[in-house]
């Protein structure tokens, strides 16, 4: 648990030293897309707003705080933390799935990003929900709690489309607005979300199966 909570704030401390030090490539690849950036700290500012603006960055630091805090205390089980950590889980599992579904195929990643891009989108995500299915915490998926996690996604996505709206710009291409217009946009993200919570179910299936499984190893050990 703590092994995979270093990977994952290691992942975001290279997004920050990567735009801090300027060495992610800037410019705009597409119109609408997040960039170009201006020189000095003004740049610096612009770069770490809007890698802040990407769902990566969100999911990764969501699930480097709950698997912090789950290491550092292992034994505390409350509401809070089990939605966080549920929702941190389910969005680290989304941008895996997202960006090897629809962003890697056409993505051209060059230099210090390599490893950066490797570590957000590849290692964090496999390493947290293997972790999880292994060893837990239980009880962090339920059909009745499964709304709770849906808050952080939803203000996400409220977010990119308000900032959008202001500065006429995207952080992914099935999001911009600018060339595909509101409508399909909106239908975009209300798939996203509908997938989503298939993802959500299989998470509930497998929490309460391994749950069952724990409990009647539990019974058999007890004298």
């Amino acid at each position: 648990m703590g092994a995979v909570a270093v990977v994952a704030w290691a992942g975001v401390a290279m997004r920050v030293v990567l735009d801090v030090g300027n060495i992610s490539p800037g410019g705009v690849l597409d119109r609408g897309l997040l960039g170009p950036y201006h020189a000095g700290v003004l740049g610096i500012a612009q770069r770490l707003l809007d890698s802040a603006s990407y769902f990566t960055y969100w999911s990764n630091v969501l699930i480097a705080v709950a698997l912090t805090r789950v290491w550092r205390h292992p034994d505390l089980d409350t509401t809070r933390r089990r939605h966080g950590y549920a929702t941190a889980l389910i969005m680290i599992t989304l941008t895996g799935v997202l960006y090897a579904a629809l962003i890697a195929p056409s993505d051209v990643v060059t230099g210090w990003n390599i490893p950066d891009n490797v570590v957000i989108h590849y290692a964090v995500p496999v390493l947290s929900v293997a972790t999880w299915v292994i060893i837990g915490p239980r009880g962090a998926f339920s059909w009745r709690e499964s709304g709770a996690i849906y808050p952080v996604p939803l203000a996400y996505l409220g977010y990119t489309l308000l900032r959008g709206a202001l500065i006429h710009r995207y952080p992914y291409g099935f999001f911009n607005v600018v060339s595909l217009g509101y409508r399909t946009v909106v239908v975009t993200m209300l798939v996203i979300l509908v997938a989503s919570y298939l993802v959500v179910a299989l998470f509930v299936l497998l929490d309460q199966r391994r749950g069952r499984g724990v409990r009647r190893s539990s019974r058999s050990l007890t004298p």
